[in-house]
């Protein structure tokens, strides 16, 4: 079955600014990512601040052109469609929803706002239509004739998840939608993004940086480090058996509520690796407890491990070693 959204050998780069009379640099935002989301799927990506996840999501929904590689949707390049098919079947909610949303306009002209673009309908229908979304995210009458500033954080993004919907998209990206809310709001949020994929089978690329969250939204994981993807599997198998050493690292970052146990030690220090000059080999190697020589000079294959796709010299060796004995 081919992916509803797939991302081939996908690469971003930027040209930054290095200094008074030195010349410019490139940064590898996103560094040779491979993906596939099938229909009805949750894939949810996680990683540090600055990994590349949002970035990510702005080549998958058309907002930044990649520096090579190749986006797919139902098996057919997004650069050859038109911008306008390409929007009515993927759609955005981005982190704040404050400043995703403008101002000085009423909730229910930004929620119609995309389907003036599109020229569907008459005003009488857009207005049906909004009201409809606007009931199915929990706002009433009420609300579509308030400002966002008017609403509180959590009615803000219910306004974004709204417009998002109205056209009836088949992919949402989620972009931390949830982050910048308090965690009663957070938890009202996800319940009503799984109810509204059951309502209009949607499929979800969910970003955060709380494994918490994806852990109870995503039906899978990618996790990223420096721009590219080193592990990705089932949600509850990666939780419960993560294969790379940064996934391990990450899942062993999270805080219990159990007194005395502290801050954890996950042992990656305090240093975080420079995308503009990025180690040799493993890029995760300085930071690894289980390095091994090989990993200083040579960058690991992909390796599937049962059904998992881990990027790590541990698993290629593992398998060698069996192919041989």
């Amino acid at each position: 079955m081919s992916a509803m959204l797939a991302a081939q050998d996908l690469v971003r780069e930027f040209s930054v600014d290095a200094g008074m009379f030195r010349p410019r640099q490139t940064l590898h935002a996103v560094n040779g990512v491979d993906l596939a989301v099938q229909r009805g799927d949750v894939l949810g990506i996680v990683g540090e601040s600055g990994c590349g996840k949002s970035t990510l999501a702005r080549m998958l929904l058309g907002l930044t052109p990649p520096t090579r590689g190749t986006i797919l949707l139902d098996g057919q390049d997004i650069r050859t469609m038109d911008r306008r098919s390409v929007s009515r079947r993927v759609q955005p909610v981005f982190q704040d929803p404050y400043s995703s949303l403008n101002p000085r306009r009423m909730v229910a002209d930004i929620v119609a706002f995309p389907l003036d673009v599109h020229g569907l309908g008459t005003q009488a229908e857009r207005r049906r239509q909004v009201m409809d979304m606007l009931e199915r995210v929990g706002l009433s009458t009420r609300h579509a004739n308030s400002t966002p500033g008017q609403l509180s954080g959590g009615q803000r993004q219910r306004v974004a998840i709204a417009r998002a919907l109205v056209m009836r998209p088949d992919i949402v990206v989620c972009d931390e939608p949830t982050s910048a809310l308090d965690v009663s709001v957070q938890a009202q949020i996800l319940n009503l993004l799984l109810d509204l994929r059951e309502q209009f089978n949607l499929t979800y690329v969910f970003i955060s940086h709380n494994l918490a969250v994806v852990e109870h939204i995503a039906t899978h994981v990618a996790v990223m480090y420096l721009g590219r993807v080193v592990e990705y599997n089932r949600t509850h198998t990666l939780f419960g058996q993560p294969r790379h050493p940064y996934t391990q690292a990450l899942l062993a970052s999270v805080l219990t509520p159990e007194t005395g146990l502290g801050i954890p030690d996950i042992g990656l220090g305090l240093s975080f690796p420079d995308p503009i000059n990025p180690p040799p080999g493993c890029t995760f190697h300085p930071r690894c407890a289980q390095r091994m020589a090989c990993c200083d000079q040579q960058a690991p294959a992909v390796t599937q491990d049962g059904e998992a796709l881990v990027s790590c010299h541990l698993y290629s060796q593992t398998l060698e070693q069996g192919l041989v004995s």
